[in-house]
């Protein structure tokens, strides 16, 4: 499905109407953008239209409700509430960003006229592993005032036109502002169009997404990057407790270790590797639990684990490899190194030794793909071991249960992007 100004089209018909794109956006350019209360307004009723139950059917009948449950659901549309909006521009961008200001520089004799205004045209290339973001990186590009085309990943099921066909119902003068594609990504012709148009492009994905829209990127074209990171626990001899233990347990099966914020290495601080066994053997029943009390993989996601371990067994056979703590639905394996690296996801994380005055320099060596860090350690530890995870390099740190919560106001990867999608003009 496509959806173009405010209304809903066939597939088939993309490459027409982005022939004819490029003349609207120019003169869509020229007007006054909405005002943020528009957008938020518009936002707000349709947060309170989904936490009233009233999309549950629409998101069953998509499928969605395998993946996205209706708790998931209810809390993603409470970053849509205006109270939530107003928050997050107000610490983004300040409570008096909107508007022309004058100015008089020091020294300069000069009387001039400021303003924040949209960065123009964003083309948004959403991810598929959180269900609903590709609409919430659109609406952030709304609150900006910018004309958004969102090309949308394959597994979004038609959730993102839903949502935002919606918005442009309640509030028709966001119509001409939103441009919705279920483009593959393979095709390349399309592709250029929609990145020709673009003043930047907002990337969510891996390095090979990033690699391949910089070649995409018209020249002076704002490149904005969000993922893919790493994130990994540590834990303290002095913090670990069953509880802790149990949180980051829970956290890995609610995650399925698929989005940055996942954990996906346990590092412990200790140079022991006997103390690392030790930690997989009382670890691996809290997992077992957390995994059993989760939703069940779907068949796709179980199979690929299932095939991934069975790899790991038939390596193991044939040459010395790591050793791996095998549990119902889920395994531990006991990495060789102090390294941070992605692990076969879906309830199996790697643990390993790293002493805390190793850390630093480990983290420096992966500076570019980190995120969160879920630590453990006691109270007393927590100060220390936090700024020095912060200082390293690390955007975020947490509690073990902690790691993939979601507020308003929060930064992607270490920046506010609503700073990245606006500009500062003078007059």
């Amino acid at each position: 499905m496509i959806l173009y100004r405010g209304e809903i089209h066939d597939t088939k018909e993309q490459n027409r109407l982005l022939d004819g794109l490029e003349e609207i956006i120019t003169e869509v350019l020229q007007r006054p953008a909405p005002t943020a209360e528009t957008v938020i307004a518009a936002c707000d009723g349709l947060a309170r239209r989904v936490l009233s139950g009233e999309f549950d059917g629409i998101i069953a009948a998509l499928g969605l409700d395998k993946r996205f449950t209706l708790a998931q659901a209810a809390a993603a549309a409470n970053l849509l509430r205006r109270d939530s909006l107003e928050f997050k521009l107000n610490l983004e961008l300040g409570p008096d960003w909107a508007g022309a200001k004058t100015v008089t520089p020091p020294h300069s004799g000069l009387t001039l006229t400021k303003e924040v205004l949209p960065l123009g045209v964003l083309f948004h290339i959403a991810a598929g592993n959180v269900d609903g973001l590709p609409a919430y990186s659109a609406v952030e590009g709304l609150l900006t005032g910018n004309v958004n085309i969102l090309k949308l990943p394959q597994a979004d099921g038609g959730l993102s036109v839903l949502l935002l066909h919606a918005l442009t119902q309640a509030a028709p003068e966001l119509a001409d502002y939103l441009y919705v594609f279920d483009t593959p990504s393979d095709d390349l012709p399309a592709m250029q169009k929609m990145a020709a148009m673009a003043d930047g492009i907002v990337v969510w994905g891996g390095e090979g997404a990033v690699s391949a829209v910089r070649g995409l990127a018209p020249t002076g074209c704002r490149l904005i990057e969000w993922g893919h990171k790493l994130s990994f626990a540590y834990v303290t001899p002095k913090g670990e407790t069953p509880e802790a233990l149990y949180a980051l347990a829970a956290h890995i099966a609610d995650t399925r270790q698929l989005l940055c914020s996942s954990c996906q290495v346990i590092f412990l601080d200790t140079e022991d590797r006997e103390e690392v066994r030790a930690f997989c053997r009382r670890f691996l029943p809290a997992l077992e639990e957390a995994m059993a009390a989760g939703a069940p993989l779907d068949d796709g996601s179980a199979a690929q684990v299932t095939l991934a371990q069975y790899e790991q067994r038939l390596e193991s056979i044939t040459a010395p490899g790591p050793e791996v703590f095998y549990g119902k639905g889920c395994s531990i394996t006991m990495g060789e190194d102090g390294e941070l690296e992605l692990s076969l996801q879906f309830g199996n994380p790697l643990v390993k030794a790293l002493p805390r005055a190793q850390l630093p320099a480990m983290l420096r060596r992966h500076k570019g793909v980190l995120q969160t860090a879920g630590l453990i350690c006691a109270p007393e530890e927590r100060e220390e071991l936090a700024m020095a995870l912060l200082r390293a390099g690390v955007v975020r740190v947490t509690g073990p249960g902690d790691m993939s919560r979601t507020t308003c106001g929060d930064a992607h990867d270490g920046d506010y992007p609503l700073r990245r999608y606006t500009r500062v003009t003078e007059r």
